[in-house]
């Protein structure tokens, strides 16, 4: 990796990274030390801080709760900095999705433990408090639901940890979003990424030719270019420290 001297931007996903995967995604925290880290990180002159996420950008700064840092939210259709939201891309896909929300809720209703979360901006279909053995049954009903939708709005279906997302097909990625901000706000810093679920791997693939990509836990067949345990690991290390 780099030494400590060079002026960095550390984007980094939140669930799963910062925060332990648990069974309602409203209840997510982050661990202690990951809050210590980012608190005083966020106050480093050589260093800006990026949470890059799927999650809603409402939800993301309550969860966080820092001021002085960036927030790419709904895998980066809106990036807020600076008490402003300096990028929000694909409006035109919240009615729709708010349509395809309220059907598929009815038809996954039957599915006990499903907690079905509409961002606006995509759908979410948790799965972590529902059987294993309805999983299939779930996903089959969410491909069913959304199929026209897909088609019509131009909408497609992703994987990640217990989880089904439905979101604008033409819309651009955690890789677009790193990027953008990368060149606007800080194209003088070495850019880190660091994240752990499939939908981390547009960051890594955007960012590996010109900086550092980290995976947490599984590296199996991941564009990163280097893996760690957990992120205490990349604290204790000291490789963010300028």
């Amino acid at each position: 990796m780099t030494g400590s001297r060079t002026r960095k931007i550390i984007f980094l996903d939140f669930d799963g990274t910062l925060s332990p995967i648990v069974d309602d995604p409203s209840r997510a925290f982050i661990r202690d030390e990951n809050a210590a880290w980012l608190q005083k990180a966020s106050k480093d002159g050589n260093l800006k801080l990026a949470i890059v996420t799927g999650r809603s950008l409402k939800d993301i700064r309550r969860l966080v709760g820092l001021t002085d840092i960036i927030y790419a939210a709904n895998h980066g259709a809106e990036i807020y900095s600076g008490g402003k939201i300096l990028l929000k891309k694909g409006e035109a896909f919240r009615r729709p999705l708010s349509r395809l929300a309220k059907v598929m809720r009815e038809a996954l209703s039957g599915i006990p433990g499903i907690y079905l979360e509409d961002k606006g901006l995509s759908i979410a279909v948790h799965l972590r408090r529902v059987e294993r053995s309805n999983h299939s049954k779930a996903k089959e009903i969410v491909k069913q639901e959304a199929a026209a939708a897909l088609a019509r709005h131009g909408l497609k279906i992703t994987y990640g940890k217990m989880l089904v997302e439905i979101r604008p097909h033409a819309h651009w990625n955690k890789g677009d979003a790193v990027l953008w901000v990368w060149k606007k706000l800080a194209p003088d810093h070495l850019p880190f990424y660091v994240g752990d679920d499939t939908t981390d791997e547009d960051a890594f693939q955007a960012l590996r030719p010109y900086g550092i990509t980290i995976r947490i836990r599984d590296k199996r067949g991941s564009h990163a270019e280097y893996y760690v345990s957990s992120f205490k690991q990349l604290i204790d290390s000291g490789l963010f420290e300028c």
